[in-house]
C-alpha cells in the first residue's frame, strides 16, 4: 500500500506543472479507429483509450511490439510455455482469449488457446502507424472475445513521397537487429510500402534463443476520390529455443541456468536417456493476406469492407521425462527394470482464420449515424504429432469454430449530449475431431513386449452456442476539450474447440462448459485541468461462468469449469503535461478482480483472480533539449499476482527504469541508444508452479543497445 501512495503523490505533484499554451491541440487532433470501426476524435468516444503514436514508438526506441506493450500501464504481460499473453483489467489466466490484438482491424489470437501462439512480434515497429489501446469490453462491434479489452495495431496506410530507411541495432545478450524499408509513390492513385527486419538474439538463460523475421507488402489504391483500397501481405517467422523455468534452489545458485539435469543425478540415475538437449524449439512461421476496401456511396453513406485470411504453423519440439523398462541382465526380476528418460514430443500445431466484415454507416444527422455490420468468422486448429512422449503411433486434433453476428450500432448527439447504443447477436457452431493411437512402452518387458496397445480411438465433439451483446453510453462535451460519460455493456467469450476437453486421471471425457458473459459499468472523462491533459475513469463489473483452467498433472490430469460469479472494480487514470523542453507523463491502473461464487468450491469465494496484479504504474519524462537531441526517462511498475485461485502461490512485483537517447541529423541520420533496468533488479518473465512448488524464469538485468536508422 505504501508504493500505491508513493505513485499517487507523484501523480498529483505532477499537476502543478504548466502547460505550454496550444499543446492541447496536439490530443484533439488525435483520432480512434476502435472504438466503433470508423475514424472519430478522441474527445467522441465512450471508453478509455491510449494512443501510442509512432514518433513516441521511435523516441523510446521500442524494439518490438512486446517492448511497447509492456510500457502501458493498462496491460501486463504474462509469460507460459507455449508464448505471451496480454492481461488488461484483471482479465488472468486465460487472457489469451479474452484480449484480442488486432492488427488493422483483423484479430491475430491463436484458436488453440492452449498450445497456440500469440504472433505479438508478427508486425515490425517500422511499419506502424499507431497502437490503440481499450481496456474493457468491446463486444457488439467485435463479437466473441471482446471481454477484456482489445490492442489494434494500424500500419502505414499513406505514402506522400517516394523514399526509404535503413538501420542497425546491437546490445546486450548478443542482440542484433537489421531493418530496412521503403515506401514507393508511383501516382496519385498507386503506392506500396515494403518493410523488411531480422532480429538474432540471446538471452540471460544459457543457450536460450530467438530469431525473428518479418516481411511486409502493402498495396495502396484510390481507385476513385470516393474509392480506396488496401491490399497487404504480411511474413513472420519465429524461431526460439526455450528452457525450462528454474526452482528456488536452481535460482539461488545459478539464475542463468537452463535447469537441465546432464547427467540425471537429481532422478537418482546416473545417466538418462535423450539428455544431450532439453530445451523446448520452436519454429512459428505465419502467413496474412488482408483487404481493406473504403468507399463513400455518397455524402450520408459509406461502406468499410473488411476481408482477412492467416495462416500460423508452429513446429514445436519438446522433451518431458517419462518412465520404461529397461532390461539390464537375464534375470526375471531384471526385466522390471525401469528408469527415467527424456521422451520425444515431436508436432505441429497449425491455425488457419477466415474473416470477412461488411459494414455500413449512415449520417443522419449533426455527428449522429447508425451502423449495420455483418461478420463471418471461420476459425480452424490442428494438432498433429509425430510422436508425443512415445505414447502415441496416431495423435491429431482437428477442430472447426464458425460463426455470423449481426450487429447494429448507433449514436444521436443533441446538443452537447452524445447517446450510444449498441447491440449484437452471434451464433457460433464447434467441430472437433480427435483421433489417437495408444501405443507406449511403460509395461515390464514379459508383457507385451514392454509396451500397450490400445488401437485406433476417434472422438467427435459438436457444439453450438448463441450469445449476445449489448451497449449503452451517454456522453456530455461541456467544453471544447472535456468530455464526461457513463456506459454500460455486456460482452461474451465462447469457449476455444479444445477447451471442451478435460483428462482425468489420465482419461478423456467431454465436459459442458459454458460461455462466459461479462457485464461492466464504467464512467469517465478526459480533459485539460491544472495544466495537464487528463484521462480518468472508474469501472466494476462482473463475469458469470468465467472460463477457468486447471492443470492438477501435466499431461495426466487437467480440467475446464465455470466459475459461477468474479467481480472486478478498479481505475485507470493518464496524465501528461508540457513544460517548455519537458513532457512529464504519470499513469495508473488499479484493479480489485476476486471471485465472488463457486458453488464446487466454497472455500476459493472472495479469493482474488489467478494472474491480476492490482496495480500498474509508469511515471517519466521526455527531454526535448534542440529540435535533434531527446531523451526519456520511464520507471515502470507492475503489481504483484497470484497463481493460483487457491491464493498460495504469489509472484513478485516488476520495477524497471527505462533511458533512451537520440540524436538525429539533418541529412535523416539518427542515432540512438538506451539502458533497460537501469536499476538492475532481478525481475521474472515468468513464474508458475510445478509439482506444487513455485518456479521462475529470470529477465534480464541491466541491459544496454545502440543503433542507427538512416530515413532517406
Amino acid at each position: 500500500m505504501k508504493k500505491h501512495f508513493i505513485y499517487l503523490g507523484l501523480v498529483i505533484s505532477a499537476l502543478s506543472h504548466a502547460m505550454e499554451p496550444g499543446s492541447e491541440g496536439v490530443y484533439l487532433e488525435k483520432s480512434v479507429i476502435s472504438t466503433v470501426g470508423y475514424e472519430q476524435s478522441l474527445q467522441n468516444t465512450t471508453k478509455n483509450i491510449q494512443i501510442i503514436t509512432k514518433e513516441e514508438i521511435s523516441e523510446k526506441n521500442f524494439k518490438d511490439i512486446t517492448e511497447v506493450l509492456e510500457s502501458s500501464p493498462l496491460i501486463t504481460i504474462t509469460r507460459n510455455s507455449v508464448g505471451e499473453s496480454i492481461q488488461m483489467r484483471g482479465s488472468g489466466l486465460n487472457s489469451k482469449a479474452t484480449v484480442q490484438v488486432l492488427v488493422d482491424g483483423a484479430t491475430i489470437n491463436p484458436v488453440d488457446i492452449n498450445h497456440g501462439t500469440l504472433p505479438l512480434n508478427s508486425v515490425s515497429v517500422s511499419s506502424i502507424e499507431k497502437i490503440e489501446i481499450l481496456p474493457g469490453g468491446n463486444g457488439v462491434l467485435y463479437g466473441d472475445g471482446f471481454t477484456g479489452g482489445l490492442v489494434n495495431i494500424i500500419t502505414k496506410s499513406s505514402v506522400d513521397k517516394t523514399g526509404g530507411y535503413v538501420g542497425f541495432r546491437y546490445g546486450s545478450d548478443n542482440e542484433r537487429k537489421f531493418e530496412t524499408g521503403t515506401s514507393v509513390k508511383v501516382n496519385d492513385n498507386l503506392a506500396f510500402i515494403i518493410d523488411y527486419s531480422k532480429e538474432d538474439n540471446d538471452t540471460n538463460r544459457d543457450y536460450e534463443n530467438t530469431k525473428n523475421e518479418h516481411f511486409n507488402l502493402t498495396t495502396l489504391l484510390k481507385l476513385s476520390e470516393d474509392d480506396k483500397l488496401k491490399l497487404q501481405y504480411t511474413y513472420y517467422n519465429k524461431k526460439s529455443k526455450t528452457a525450462e523455468l528454474l526452482t528456488k534452489a536452481e535460482l539461488d545458485a545459478d539464475a542463468s541456468q537452463s535447469g537441465i539435469d546432464f547427467t540425471g543425478s537429481e532422478l537418482g540415475s546416473s545417466a538418462l536417456e535423450g539428455s544431450t538437449d532439453q530445451l523446448d524449439r520452436s519454429n512459428l512461421t505465419r502467413n496474412e493476406f488482408s483487404m481493406n476496401y473504403d468507399k463513400n456511396i455518397n455524402s450520408k453513406l459509406s461502406l468499410n469492407l473488411n476481408m482477412s485470411y492467416q495462416e500460423s504453423k508452429n513446429d514445436v519440439h519438446t522433451k518431458e521425462i517419462t518412465m520404461a523398462n529397461f532390461a539390464t541382465g537375464t534375470g526375471f526380476f531384471d526385466s522390471i527394470d525401469y528408469r527415467d528418460y527424456y521422451a520425444d514430443n515431436i508436432g505441429t500445431f497449425t491455425d488457419e482464420k477466415f474473416k470477412i466484415n461488411p459494414s455500413v454507416k449512415y449520417e443522419y444527422g449533426n455527428d449522429s449515424y447508425l451502423i449495420l455490420g455483418y461478420d463471418y468468422k471461420l476459425q480452424k486448429s490442428k494438432r498433429d504429432f509425430e510422436n508425443f512422449m512415445d505414447m502415441y503411433k496416431v495423435y491429431n486434433l482437428n477442430s472447426e469454430k464458425e460463426s455470423h453476428g449481426i450487429y447494429a450500432f448507433n449514436k444521436t448527439s443533441v446538443d452537447k449530449l452524445q447517446f450510444l447504443q449498441g447491440v449484437r447477436r452471434e451464433w457460433t457452431k464447434f467441430d472437433t475431431t480427435k483421433n489417437t493411437h495408444y501405443y507406449h512402452r511403460v509395461t515390464p518387458g514379459f508383457i507385451n513386449g514392454g509396451y500397450v496397445d490400445s488401437g485406433l480411438k476417434s472422438d467427435q465433439i459438436k457444439k453450438s452456442m448463441r450469445n449476445d451483446s449489448y451497449e449503452l453510453a451517454i456522453n456530455y462535451l461541456y467544453s471544447d476539450t472535456g468530455n464526461i460519460y457513463t456506459r454500460f455493456e455486456q460482452s461474451f467469450r465462447t469457449p476455444a474447440p479444445t477447451e471442451f476437453q478435460d483428462k482425468i486421471d489420465n482419461v478423456y471425457a467431454i465436459n459442458d462448459l459454458k460461455a462466459e458473459t461479462n457485464q461492466t459499468i464504467e464512467i469517465g472523462l478526459k480533459d485539460y485541468a491544472f495544466g495537464s491533459f487528463i484521462s480518468l475513469n472508474a469501472f466494476a463489473g462482473r463475469t458469470k461462468d468465467e472460463i477457468y483452467y486447471e492443470e492438477v498433472t501435466h499431461g495426466k490430469h487437467w480440467t475446464y469449469s465455470n466459475l459461477d460469479e468474479t467481480r472486478r472494480k478498479g481505475f485507470e487514470m493518464g496524465l501528461e503535461q508540457t513544460v517548455g523542453k519537458f513532457v512529464f507523463f504519470e499513469n495508473l491502473a488499479f484493479v480489485d478482480a476476486t471471485i465472488s461464487s463457486d458453488s464446487t468450491n466454497k472455500s476459493i469465494e472472495g479469493n482474488y483472480v489467478p494472474y491480476t496484479p492490482k496495480t500498474n504504474a509508469n511515471i517519466g519524462t521526455a527531454i526535448y533539449f534542440t529540435n535533434n537531441f531527446n531523451t526519456a526517462l520511464t520507471l515502470n511498475y507492475k503489481d504483484q499476482y497470484y497463481l493460483d485461485k487457491e491464493n498460495k502461490y504469489k509472484a513478485k512485483d516488476t520495477v524497471s527504469l527505462d533511458l533512451s537517447v537520440n540524436y538525429t541529423l539533418d541529412n535523416g541520420l539518427k542515432l540512438y541508444g538506451g539502458i533497460n533496468n537501469l536499476l538492475d533488479r532481478q525481475n521474472f518473465d515468468q513464474e508458475g508452479i510445478s509439482n506444487g512448488e513455485q518456479v521462475y524464469d529470470p529477465s534480464s538485468g541491466r541491459t544496454f543497445y545502440s543503433g542507427f536508422k538512416y530515413t532517406f
